[in-house]
């Protein structure tokens, strides 16, 4: 163990100045997130509270405002289940989100960590397109989910679950409102997505050129072979 602990410090020495610059980020994405929320809740607030038929907490709902007609409203409510009012109010997929958030918070910046070290990023001079992608993405990721596992996991009065306000239904019916973490969450998936994608070509544009490169090595020690077998038979 003490082995394992001195080779984690000696990691964060290395790595001190992406860590933060990682913690500071995600620390401002999940400011601004528990700001625009609480904005959203003294101004659409108060907040009404119904146990509907099959839920076991209250669905709370405030006002809702209109701010770009047929494109955007600010529609109060909480949510006790996933991102986009998906997994309904009931206490066990509270819990069961409440321990995915709990879980990404931890071991995020672990994986972050053992990545940078693997692939020695200390000693590059510098870090690529896709290193950076990847290292925003999960920014976006871990600041989002810190806003929203603050409200999964201290709020169980009024408001009961993670504060939402956007509400984009006038645009795509029925769609879920969200909030400003779950907005960071999504793009750092579609980033990490994109650069996955990214990698796959150029993946396979390396292997192509690796191929050419090798049947024109063959093709060149062919054409030297037959050369050389020629000047052998004139010598002859």
């Amino acid at each position: 163990m003490s082995k394992m602990f001195k080779g984690f410090k000696e990691i964060i020495k290395k790595y001190y100045k992406l860590a933060i610059y990682f913690i500071v980020f995600s620390l401002l994405i999940c400011i601004v997130d528990q700001i625009t929320k609480w904005v959203a809740y003294s101004l659409l607030g108060p907040l009404s509270s119904t146990i509907l038929p099959g839920e076991e907490l209250p669905s709370q709902y405030g006002q809702s405002v209109t701010i770009i007609p047929g494109l955007l409203n600010f529609t109060l409510l909480t949510n006790n289940g996933a991102a986009f009012g998906m997994g309904g109010n009931t206490l066990a997929m509270r819990v069961v989100f409440i321990i995915i958030s709990w879980v990404v918070f931890i071991f995020l910046p672990l994986i972050l960590l053992y990545c940078l070290n693997k692939y020695k990023f200390v000693e590059r001079k510098k870090l690529t397109f896709i290193h950076i992608m990847y290292f925003i993405a999960l920014i976006f990721i871990y600041g989002g989910n810190l806003g929203n596992l603050i409200d999964r996991t201290f709020y169980w009065g009024i408001p009961c679950g993670v504060i939402d306000f956007i509400d984009i239904s006038p645009l795509i019916p029925n769609f879920g409102v969200f909030n400003i973490a779950d907005s960071f969450v999504v793009i750092g998936v579609l980033l990490v997505v994109i650069t996955l994608i990214i990698e796959m070509f150029k993946d396979d544009d390396k292997s192509k050129k690796e191929l050419e490169s090798v049947k024109t090595n063959v093709n060149n020690d062919s054409k030297n072979s037959e050369e050389n077998g020629k000047e052998t038979d004139s010598s002859n």
